[in-house]
C-alpha cells in the first residue's frame, strides 16, 4: 500500500481532513434520492467508513460492503448502537450477492467514478436486472463545464473514471436503467468547493 493510499484510507482523514478540505460533505440529497423507508432492504455497494449511519433512518435490513477491512471495521464498530440489522463486510457485490440480498434500495455514493465503464455497466445492469430493486442512488465527482475548482478536485480524487455529466448518463441507458431525478449539489449546501452529481435510477431507459 503507497503512502498516499493510506493516509487516505485512514478513517479519520476521511470522515475529518477530506470534508475540510472540499469545504464539508453533507450526503443528505443523495439519501432523499434513495428514499427508504422502514421496509427497505438496502444494499450500500462502496460503504466506506459507514456514511449511512448518517442519514439513514430505520430500515427492515442494510446491508454495507467495501472492499477496505479498515474501514468496515470502523463502520461495524459505530453500527452497533443502530441494531443488529445493519451489516458492514468486506467484499466486492456480484450477481450471486445482489440475487441473495434481493435489496429494494441500492446506494451508490462516490462510487461509480472508481470504476471502470465495463465495471460500471457490470454492477448497474445486475441491479437493473434484479426485480425487487426499486431505485438506486448514486452520487459522484464530476466534471463541468467553467467549474474550474471543482474540476480540479475531481481531477486529484482516488477514483481514475471520473466523467461528464454525459457520461454517466450513457452508462445508466446502457444498463437499462433511466434517470428519474438528477441534481448537480455541492458538497456541502453553505461551504462546499467540490460539486458532485446525484442520480436517481429506476428500471427501464
Amino acid at each position: 500500500m503507497s503512502l498516499y493510499q493510506l493516509i487516505l484510507g485512514n478513517p479519520f482523514v476521511y470522515n475529518h481532513v477530506r470534508p475540510f478540505v472540499v469545504g464539508g460533505v453533507d450526503n443528505s440529497t443523495a439519501y432523499r434520492a434513495l428514499d427508504a423507508g422502514k421496509d427497505d432492504v438496502v444494499l450500500d455497494v462502496g460503504c466506506g467508513t459507514g456514511d449511512a449511519l448518517n442519514y439513514l433512518g430505520d430500515v427492515a435490513r442494510y446491508e454495507g460492503f467495501d472492499t477496505d477491512p479498515v474501514a468496515i471495521d470502523f463502520a461495524t464498530r459505530a453500527a452497533k448502537a443502530r441494531g443488529d440489522h445493519f451489516h458492514f463486510q468486506v467484499g466486492i457485490v456480484d450477481e450471486k450477492a445482489v440475487e441473495t440480498i434481493a435489496p429494494t434500495r441500492v446506494m451508490l455514493c462516490g462510487l461509480l467514478h472508481h470504476l471502470s465503464d465495463d465495471q460500471a455497466l457490470a454492477l448497474l445492469s445486475s441491479l437493473a436486472r434484479q426485480k425487487s430493486v426499486k431505485r438506486i442512488a448514486t452520487s459522484d465527482v464530476v466534471y463541468l463545464p467553467g467549474k474550474h475548482l471543482s474540476n480540479a478536485f475531481a481531477f486529484f480524487d482516488r477514483g481514475k473514471f471520473v466523467r461528464r455529466v454525459d457520461g454517466y448518463r450513457r452508462l445508466v441507458a446502457r444498463a437499462g436503467l433511466r434517470v428519474a431525478e438528477e441534481k448537480i449539489v455541492k458538497s456541502h449546501p453553505k461551504n462546499g468547493r467540490a460539486e458532485y452529481l446525484i442520480f436517481a435510477l429506476e428500471a427501464g431507459a
